[in-house]
């Protein structure tokens, strides 16, 4: 008997060693092993989203790269700034109102290419001139867990956009607006971060000259059958890409009106445009025949 529950005993031993040592097969709730190792986990692709408000640990990250010796707020910018590290321009843009700056929004994902990891911060300056609308882009590049100024974009914003492609290289269809003299402008452009300098491609564009000097303006080369957009009142995201509204003046009323030399008192209309980005163009529905804004 003693014999027999030694060899028992043996193995039993044998056998928990087998099982400690040996490959094991997948099993529920736990990773495949072979060969002692853990099989590689696929990567979760990295989503591009649309602008958002910076979080504290952005700002505290972001603002000592561009705002050298920031103090307090003042003159209506959240900082004021000694110096503006790397920024294209030794006058900083020739305003002379001061290094007033105010980081308004942040884009985060693969900007520049479908695998750059990348953040866009719009900003608004007192050292930006009119023209550059008071404010610009800057781009920053993630180097292991810090980021590095890659580049100043006057000009450049992109607080009001929407993202088209969620993964892949960013896609924005933006809205920009200008306002002076009575003139009220308004466009929507595709693009990619950072935008291109200078006035952005519109793909819709609006033009409101009814508070202008010569409020039938809008009447000049008009054609018929030919809608006035007065102006883009609203960009938002949409399920597959963004949302639009428009306020404009059918065919039918602008027709009466300009006859009549009362086109600052024809009926608005309403549209709500849907937007969507096919991965080669950008499809808007529903279709307006719209007189052309410039």
């Amino acid at each position: 008997m003693k014999r027999l529950a030694a060899l028992f005993s043996l193995v039993v031993i044998i056998a928990a060693g087998l099982f400690l040592f040996l490959p094991h097969q997948n099993q529920p709730g736990g990773s495949a092993v072979q060969g002692g190792s853990q099989a590689p986990v696929p990567p979760v692709a990295a989503q591009n989203h649309d602008p958002r408000a910076l979080s504290a640990a952005e700002q505290a990250a972001f603002l000592p790269l561009v705002c050298g010796g920031a103090s307090g707020a003042g003159g209506g910018y959240a900082h004021q700034c000694a110096s503006l590290p790397g920024y294209p321009a030794q006058d900083y843009g020739g305003a002379g109102l001061g290094l007033g700056i105010t980081l308004k929004s942040v884009v985060i994902g693969h900007l520049t290419s479908a695998t750059a990891d990348e953040a866009y911060v719009t900003y608004a300056g007192s050292f930006e001139p009119h023209v550059n609308n008071f404010g610009g882009g800057i781009l920053f590049v993630r180097d292991a867990d810090h980021w590095k100024l890659k580049g100043w974009y006057p000009g450049g914003q992109a607080e009001h956009c929407v993202s088209l492609a969620p993964t892949g290289r960013a896609k924005f269809v933006c809205l920009y607006t200008d306002e002076a003299q009575g003139e009220a402008d308004s466009r929507l452009s595709l693009l990619s971060l950072p935008p291109p300098g200078g006035e952005k491609p519109a793909v819709l564009a609006a033009r409101d000259l009814r508070g202008t000097m010569t409020p039938n303006a809008n009447c000049q080369g008009l054609a018929d059958g030919e809608a006035v957009a007065l102006r883009i009142d609203g960009l938002t995201p949409a399920e597959d890409g963004a949302s639009a509204t428009l306020s404009y003046v059918s065919a039918k009323d602008a027709k009466s009106a300009c006859a009549a030399g009362h086109f600052a008192t024809a009926p608005v209309s309403k549209a709500t445009l849907a937007l969507r980005w096919t991965g080669a163009a950008l499809k808007i529905s529903p279709t307006l025949h719209l007189a052309p804004a410039s």
